[in-house]
């Protein structure tokens, strides 16, 4: 089975794995620095608050997940030399800290260890495709249960008791039970956790599953269509095609809004793929809106990392020099529609509105009953234009994941107002696992917190302005209250 490494979009992904602190890091903005010799990076690396272990040879590699009742070989969607040229080795050779071709930053801190877990050496339990694999629902689950009781970390969010939710699952297991049906029970016995970033897919039974605290735009308009219609759910087909048009059209109606602050015959700019846009309101004041931290979105999906990344600093280029051209008197970075996607990309954005090294959040993950090191995560002013004056941050409960951790790092911003509605409550990368069978699942493990040492998984980033967004009477007047509330927070200032 391939994943693809790194991504915290608040819908089904197959692609995110995130392993990391093994020890105390302070994370700087700086370029991966390659190894080119391969020998002190052969052996066993293992990061045991994720239960991933690498065995690392000079031409190939092999990762492993692990819980304490089994191991699994997975596979990674890159070739090895991306892997070598992405890890760094620590002055002891004990540690490395692995990037993953530059997708996940802070990286990844590895251990060295003289064996791969006994499980994956004398006990290796089979995928499907492997030679000696057979559909076993009851050792599947198990994998399953154990691997949220081992390393999910918010359990008490909700008060969800695992050993109840086994003993209810386990009961209705059976030699007889289909991988659809087993999947069922799974997405059952995770609903309650209410945690987005809690996901199960399996594409060959096409099956996608998430659920979330809050409602999302689209939930919302869900909810305005049921009232105004008086119709209730299931849809029927009819009812599908019209809610679609409606839903199409609120986000037209909310979109216009917006537009409708920008300077008289001035234009608007957008990068390739129209996920970022910016423009000068009235009173002099920049805009920006931002709709995904996600890499590819914000860059071409056939590059890898590093090229994207070089188009989101240009893009950025393009925007900071807009503002010092306009020479705005402050400036408004929207992201109350944003889904989510790479921490770095949050990261790059806050590194234009800085002129010195910021803490911005820190991170850890779960041990056991205890937690890992805390890991500081600091962020440098790049770029040859910084913008530093009054500085407004919209969000909602549609701000999702790394557009979170964007939120969290303008907080410890001088001169910057958060305005709109606390965000979704999904911080943690999202460690993703595969059962034997093939499906794919992923959960939270991580912990992130401010300088303050505060944290607001399940809460979402407070806001210091609150002002609703996407209701139904500023849709269907033409207004966007919150960025009259930001407008008026900037000119004061």
């Amino acid at each position: 089975m391939k994943l693809s490494p790194f991504s915290k979009l608040p819908f089904i992904c197959f692609i995110t794995m995130s392993v990391c602190l093994s020890a105390c890091n302070n994370d700087k903005e700086q370029a991966d620095i390659p190894i080119n010799n391969i020998e002190p990076l052969v052996g066993i690396w293992q990061a045991p608050a994720y239960g991933y272990a690498l065995e690392m040879q000079a031409d190939t590699n092999q990762f492993y997940q692990f819980t304490s009742e089994s191991c699994q070989k997975i596979e990674f969607d890159f070739d090895h030399d991306e892997l070598k040229s992405s890890m760094q080795l620590s002055d002891d050779n004990n540690s490395i800290v692995n990037t993953f071709t530059g997708a996940k930053n802070p990286g990844i801190v590895m251990n060295k260890e003289n064996s791969l877990p006994d499980l994956c050496v004398n006990d290796l339990t089979a995928n499907k495709g492997d030679a000696n694999y057979q559909f076993d629902a009851q050792r599947d689950f198990e994998i399953f249960w154990q691997t949220f009781s081992q390393y999910y970390a918010f359990f008490h969010i909700e008060d969800v008791d695992w050993v109840e939710v086994f003993q209810l699952a386990n009961g209705q297991i059976s030699p007889q039970t289909t991988e659809v049906e087993l999947v069922e029970i799974l997405t059952e016995m995770v609903a309650p956790l209410r945690d987005f970033h809690v996901q199960i897919g399996n594409e060959d039974l096409d099956i996608s599953f998430s659920v979330q605290r809050k409602a999302s735009l689209y939930v919302i308009a869900l909810l305005d269509f049921i009232s105004s219609q008086q119709v209730e759910l299931p849809f029927g087909q009819e009812q599908e095609e019209a809610f679609e048009i409606y839903f199409e059209n609120a986000e037209q109606q909310s979109i216009d809004a917006i537009l409708s602050h920008v300077v008289m015959d001035s234009e608007i700019e957008m990068n390739d793929n129209e996920t970022m846009f910016w423009a000068t309101f009235e009173n002099n004041i920049g805009y920006l809106n931002v709709t995904t931290m996600d890499i590819n979105g914000l860059g071409d999906s056939d590059n890898n990392v590093a090229q994207n990344k070089v188009i989101l600093t240009e893009t950025l280029d393009e925007v900071m020099q807009y503002f010092a051209d306009v020479d705005v008197d402050g400036v408004i970075i929207d992201v109350r529609n944003n889904d989510g996607g790479d921490d770095f990309v949050s990261r790059m954005i806050t590194s234009r509105f800085i002129d010195q090294s910021l803490h911005v959040y820190s991170k850890q993950a779960r041990l056991s009953d205890s937690r890992t090191p805390l890991q500081q995560v600091f962020i440098e002013p790049q770029g040859d234009t910084q913008f530093l004056g009054p500085l407004a941050v919209m969000t909602s409960a549609s701000t999702y994941s790394a557009a979170e951790t964007f939120a969290m790092s303008m907080r410890q911003r001088a001169n910057t107002v958060l305005i709109g509605e606390a965000t979704a409550g999904g911080f943690s990368d999202g460690l993703n696992k595969s059962l034997p069978h093939g499906t794919i699942f992923s959960l939270s493990n991580e912990f992130y917190l401010t300088p303050d040492n505060e944290e607001f998984e399940g809460v979402g980033v407070p806001v210091d302005i609150e002002q609703a967004f996407f209701t139904l009477e500023q849709r269907e007047q033409g207004i966007d209250l919150g960025l009259e509330k930001a407008q008026a927070w900037i000119i004061q200032q």
